[in-house]
């Protein structure tokens, strides 16, 4: 089976969302609170479908965001995470002063450091693997700490080969 669709698909608003829409849906929320995101529209009279109106609130519209330029502390500790954490964008965005969104901290990253960042090291191809220009392995392991994934696993079966007896 499977869920039903979000939304009918005709009708519908799509691209940038104007200031009247972003007043509605925040008036609506204001008074009725967040949650039940596919009936939402619906009842606050907007064309958007609910996950837009979702992502709206909590990307741009929520009073709790901090909105504005990235300072350069912020900057420093975006990238000092990164190198911690690696792309878990909610986990650095999460330990971030004020409160800014997973997703501003993912694009910043995308659009600014990332190559900022490529700018400061430059990096050559050998033989498939990359290095530093000038520098030697025991440097480039010294100098970032490795990025830890961790994922967890459940074992419900355990497998255990039987020991061949040997015969001579």
């Amino acid at each position: 089976m499977g869920r039903r669709p979000c939304c009918v698909e005709e009708g519908l608003n799509r691209g940038s969302w104007s200031a009247i829409e972003d007043m509605i849906l925040t008036s609506y929320i204001n008074l009725h609170g967040e949650g039940k995101w596919r009936e939402l529209p619906k009842r606050a009279g907007l064309k958007r479908c609910g996950k837009s109106c979702r992502l709206r609130w909590l990307n741009y519209l929520r009073p709790d965001i901090k909105r504005g330029n990235i300072s350069k502390d912020e900057e420093d500790l975006i990238i000092k995470l990164h190198r911690l954490l690696g792309n878990r964008w909610s986990l650095i965005a999460g330990r971030l002063p004020g409160r800014r969104t997973d997703n501003e901290i993912k694009n910043y990253w995308n659009t600014k450091l990332s190559k900022k960042i490529q700018g400061q090291t430059p990096k050559i191809r050998i033989n498939g693997s990359v290095e530093k220009k000038g520098a030697s392995e025991s440097s480039i392991s010294s100098e970032t700490p490795p990025v830890i994934r961790t994922k967890a696993s459940r074992c419900t079966r355990v497998f255990l080969p039987r020991k061949k007896k040997e015969t001579r």
